[in-house]
């Protein structure tokens, strides 16, 4: 008989080992099917042990969104900021659309639970806030609009790929074929604001 041996993991390197593990119990089974005792299963670890790096399911949840959460919001930033030219800006914003509609991801699923995502609100506003200025003034530089002009045609795209991407969430179809349908319809419009 093989016994395996376990591994001693800082305690850093811990934490980060549990968070790995509810993620991926919750992209497989939802929040409302994880628990404290299958993380400890999963993990390979004994439920004392999960207690003694979290207090509470709560505030495991909670430090599990607050590091993903980071990581997108690292993510779209350093996308949006690298982008080459305003189309890249659309495709990007067209793409996470669909991607939250699409459900699964552990952002969208952590995000639909009020008490989880409350930790990071006031940064989810600052996010939203800095992304919708920096829409704005792109689209004013690009196709020298006016900031009204440039809020009023931000919305009206925003609402066209949200509604894009419901339509895909709910029909189905050629995502590829849809996202690029959507982009090219924002363009489109904004240009033809424009004129």
């Amino acid at each position: 008989m093989v016994v395996k041996k376990r591994t001693r993991l800082s305690a850093e390197d811990r934490r980060k080992h549990l968070l790995d593990c509810a993620r991926d119990l919750i992209q497989e089974n939802g929040v409302s099917g994880f628990t404290m005792e299958a993380l400890a299963t999963k993990a390979d670890v004994s439920n004392p042990l999960v207690y003694k790096y979290f207090d509470t399911r709560l505030e495991l949840l909670q430090e599990l969104w607050t590091r993903e959460y980071e990581r997108f919001s690292t993510s779209i930033r350093e996308e949006m900021y690298s982008a080459k030219n305003f189309e890249d800006i659309v495709r990007l914003f067209v793409n996470l659309n669909f991607d939250e509609t699409s459900m699964g991801g552990i952002i969208h699923i952590l995000g639909a639970q009020p008490e989880v995502g409350e930790v990071t609100r006031e940064k989810q506003i600052s996010n939203l806030s800095k992304a919708g200025n920096f829409l704005v003034k792109t689209v004013s530089e690009t196709y020298y609009l006016t900031q009204p002009q440039a809020v009023h045609v931000i919305s009206l795209a925003s609402g066209a790929s949200q509604a894009a991407a419901r339509h895909y969430a709910r029909d189905g179809g050629d995502r590829k074929k849809l996202v690029e349908d959507t982009i090219s319809f924002v363009i489109k419009g904004v240009e033809a604001f424009k004129a």
